[in-house]
């Protein structure tokens, strides 16, 4: 036996009312699409400035220096260069090679490089001649210098051992 159900076909739509939740969903969608417009727009004027302001500074990037400014660039390139060659001298090597000169009749007083003509002045005190013709020997042998002379001497009379205070001039030989 074949049962038989009856089918039922609403054909007519009931009137329902306008669903609340549907509503609050479609205003807050409202809401935030202003908002999202509202924050473009702003993006857009700052990107507009920083465009601007960009621009105005590649332009003057680009702005050749006046002849005015190019003697201060010069002296600036000088101070630069002076510096450079400061810290490519040998100064370890030259300390060691005076240091390894040194000896208890001779005192190292001073020590001034001049890096363009590449020698150094150096002021000593010796106890006498003979250990100043010694120290001079001695700094002669070390291979960082080149040619030494004896620039001055003094015999310290008003000292009672009356030392012998000297400067001499060395140049360094330049490394190739």
């Amino acid at each position: 036996m074949i049962q038989v159900t009856a089918l039922r076909l609403d054909y007519q739509r009931s009137m329902k009312p306008f669903p609340v939740a549907g509503a609050i969903l479609l205003a807050l969608a409202i809401v935030a699409l202003a908002l999202t417009g509202q924050h473009y727009y702003q993006l857009t004027v700052q990107m507009s400035d920083w465009q601007a302001s960009l621009g105005k500074f590649g332009r003057q990037a680009q702005v050749k220096p006046q002849r005015r400014d190019m003697p201060e660039m010069m002296q600036e390139i000088r101070h630069a260069n002076e510096i450079l060659r400061q810290h490519s001298l040998p100064w370890e090597k030259l300390f060691r090679a005076v240091e390894a000169s040194v000896n208890k009749e001779v005192t190292l007083l001073g020590m001034e490089p001049d890096v363009e003509k590449h020698i150094v002045h150096i002021s000593c005190e010796a106890r006498d001649i003979a250990a100043m013709l010694d120290y001079i020997r001695r700094l002669e042998r070390q291979q960082e210098f080149g040619s030494i002379y004896l620039q001055s001497h003094q015999i310290q009379e008003q000292d009672p051992e009356k030392p012998v205070r000297f400067s001499l001039v060395a140049a360094w030989e330049v490394a190739p």
